[in-house]
């Protein structure tokens, strides 16, 4: 798979896309190669894992407000805004509706649009070095990229909206410290710490994976009594799984559990 602003390297069951630089690539682009590359890893059944890291210019997405100003100074066009909500909306779907985990990780800079792409990510590593910036809302606009829904979940509403209206920056240890980010890593560590992550994932089974996603997104909108229900019925998926019985031949063994690679997509639906 060859794009022009990611690297996708595949190894060990598990994909790790590097978002490339250097400079501020057209979002347009850089979503119809990513939508395209996350599609490409969802249907590869060797593919157990996706990590997100970014590169050059760390998530540093910047929508075109030169544009839009132009567009409100002659005609009032909403087209500009739109187009980028319609790319936002792309590209954190189609992290949200992938059944493999999706780690997204850094140490640089993350600043603008940039924010929502890091945020979606299912869990969400941080070098030390690695800073967050909200949106600039002094142009007038809506935060986008899922931040409305993402921010005040981690946050809680009234930290979100310091963070949003305040244009502050957050140092790695605020973030993580916040809920912006799940685990701060040393720079020190940090390829090693990856791969770590990335083996532990690989070797858990594909129906636990996709159903305790499903879980924690589902969480915030049921109440106990669905939630139980949903762990009843995605417990016996998990039973009747053929990945779940070689898990549980491998802990009974004291071993680590060996998967067929790839796996059939109907082995374990």
């Amino acid at each position: 798979m060859q794009y022009e602003h990611f690297d996708c390297d595949i190894r060990d069951g598990a994909a790790r896309v590097t978002l490339l630089g250097p400079g501020n690539p057209l979002l347009s682009e850089v979503c119809d190669e990513f939508v395209d590359l996350m599609l490409r890893l969802q249907e590869d059944q060797a593919v157990r894992a996706i990590l997100v890291t970014d590169g050059d210019h760390a998530f540093d997405l910047q929508p075109d407000l030169d544009a839009a100003s132009r567009k409100i100074g002659t005609d009032g066009s909403f087209a500009p805004i739109a187009a980028g909500l319609e790319i936002a909306e792309r590209m954190v779907n189609v992290i949200q509706e992938c059944s493999r985990p999706v780690v997204t990780a850094t140490r640089g800079d993350i600043r603008a649009t940039g924010l929502g792409f890091y945020m979606a990510g299912d869990v969400r590593l941080a070098g030390a070095t690695a800073s967050f910036t909200a949106p600039d809302l002094a142009v007038g606009l809506m935060p986008e990229w899922g931040l409305t829904f993402t921010l005040p979940r981690v946050l809680g509403p009234s930290r979100a909206l310091e963070f949003l209206w305040s244009g502050r920056t957050l140092s790695a240890g605020e973030a993580y410290a916040a809920g912006l980010v799940d685990r701060v890593i040393a720079d020190a560590h940090w390829d090693d710490e990856l791969e770590t992550i990335l083996e532990r994932l690989t070797r858990l089974p594909q129906p636990l994976i996709r159903l305790t996603k499903l879980a924690a997104q589902q969480s915030g909108q049921f109440d106990l009594t669905s939630m139980l229900s949903f762990e009843f019925e995605a417990q016996q998926q998990c039973w009747d799984s053929v990945e779940t019985a070689e898990c549980l031949d491998a802990w009974v063994q004291n071993r680590k559990p060996v998967f067929r690679a790839p796996l059939a997509p109907e082995d374990d639906e």
